[in-house]
């Protein structure tokens, strides 16, 4: 397990290992990071990566063996436009940190969708909530 940026490692490249199984990628230290030093690597299975820390999403694609992948909207946003999501994932999440919850339920719907699984309903409730004072 490596944690890169914040108070972890500085660079993606010294997480690089063969043994690397579980990376972390946060803020801090000069993101956004780019991901090739991890490219290939055949123990990697789950990457979590922070809403703005990867410097291009589209590197995912060469992590072949990924498993899980929690990455924030617009970065899911840009492997779904490019169909590069990968199919070896078991698990995903969508990383919100202050994002618009209808924009992280459509994108999660879109994944959902991808393995044609139910999709998240959403009910809109209008209306005063609380009795006036």
């Amino acid at each position: 397990m490596a944690d890169v940026g914040g108070a972890g490692l500085p660079t993606v490249r010294a997480a690089a290992h063969p043994a690397l199984e579980v990376l972390t990628v946060g803020a801090g230290h000069g993101a956004p990071f780019g991901l090739a030093p991890v490219t290939g690597l055949p123990r990697l299975r789950t990457l979590t990566a922070a809403p703005g820390t990867l410097a291009d999403p589209l590197e995912i694609s060469g992590l072949t063996g990924l498993e899980f992948l929690a990455l924030g909207p617009q970065e899911w946003r840009t492997l779904l436009d490019a169909g590069a999501v990968p199919r070896t994932l078991s698990a995903a999440a969508v990383r919100e940190e202050g994002q618009d919850r209808r924009s992280v339920v459509a994108v999660a719907n879109e994944l959902l969708a991808l393995w044609d699984r139910p999709l998240i309903d959403e009910t809109v409730l209008e209306g005063v909530l609380l009795p006036e004072a």
